[in-house]
């Protein structure tokens, strides 16, 4: 661990390959127990990654920021406008993902990426931000809630891989909420 901790900025192209290498390794290591293994040996493949990094680029929803160590990204998050099958609420916010690398859990990456995700929805303009995590990883689920999140009872099918996923909040400017 770094004594003074991660820095962390937004990301940039050139940071596309390392963030989609961390979603992998962190699926591989997280998720272990609950999808096959094939499939999560396959999220490494350099085709697989190659292709997940330069969807990167295309998309305009998300807002990604990285986390380094010593130069070296080890974690990212992806933040923006609530994502709802309903017409959104202009004041809630969303977490799309964190991942750091596993070898860094504990380092306090993790911290540092949720707080710059809540700093800047909350500079938006968002009252509540939430994030959806799948139910059976309680190692992430305890992290949330240390976040200061809580769950709202919601749970859905996830459609990349229909695990049960569950819905987390919390309030970022009280005035707006």
């Amino acid at each position: 661990m770094t004594v003074s901790g991660p820095i962390v900025r937004r990301a940039e192209p050139p940071d596309y390959p390392a963030v989609a290498y961390i979603r992998a390794r962190s699926w591989q290591v997280a998720y272990a127990a609950l999808m096959p293994a094939e499939l999560l040996a396959s999220l490494t493949d350099p085709e697989t990654l190659r292709i997940r990094a330069e969807a990167m680029g295309t998309g305009t929803m998300a807002e990604t920021w990285v986390a380094l160590v010593d130069g070296d990204v080890i974690g990212f998050v992806a933040i923006g406008d609530e994502r709802t099958d309903t017409p959104p609420d202009p004041l809630h916010g969303e977490v799309y993902a964190l991942y750091v690398l596993p070898e860094h859990w504990g380092d306090g990456a993790g911290h540092a990426l949720m707080n710059t995700a809540t700093s800047q929805l909350a500079a938006r303009g968002f009252g509540i931000v939430s994030l959806w995590v799948l139910e059976g990883n309680p190692r992430a689920i305890a992290f949330y809630e240390r976040q200061g999140f809580a769950h709202t009872g919601e749970r859905i099918l996830s459609r990349f891989d229909g695990l049960p996923e569950v819905r987390f909040i919390r309030g970022l400017n009280p005035a707006l909420t």
